[in-house]
């Protein structure tokens, strides 16, 4: 029985919706943090999915690091254009810019 219950969580963390960006900020909550040479909105959101099933509320991403963890204060969003760093893993993707960060939530 324990092992319907294992495979039924792993799918319920499969199925996960897509990240939602909510802004630029000036500051990333973070309760775990993954760096890639690769960095995109994928890669940080699978790592942030992957960690505790999706117990991460929200992703953080500046430059090649990316932070899993709650969404900061509304009083850090920042004026979007200051996210204008291209990913290093994809450059359609904007990661952040200099001490910024491209927030999504989960």
């Amino acid at each position: 029985m324990q092992f319907f219950s294992a495979l039924a969580l792993l799918g319920a963390c499969a199925v996960a919706q897509a990240a939602t960006f909510v802004g630029c900020s000036s500051t990333a909550v973070s309760s775990y943090n993954y760096t890639s040479p690769f960095m995109s909105y994928g890669a940080c959101e699978n790592a942030c999915k992957q960690e505790a099933c999706g117990a991460p509320t929200a992703m953080a991403i500046s430059g090649t690091l990316c932070h899993c963890g709650k969404l900061p204060d509304q009083n850090d969003l920042v004026d979007e254009a200051l996210c204008d760093t291209p990913c290093p893993g994809f450059d359609q993707d904007k990661c952040g810019g200099e001490n910024t960060f491209s927030i999504f939530s989960l």
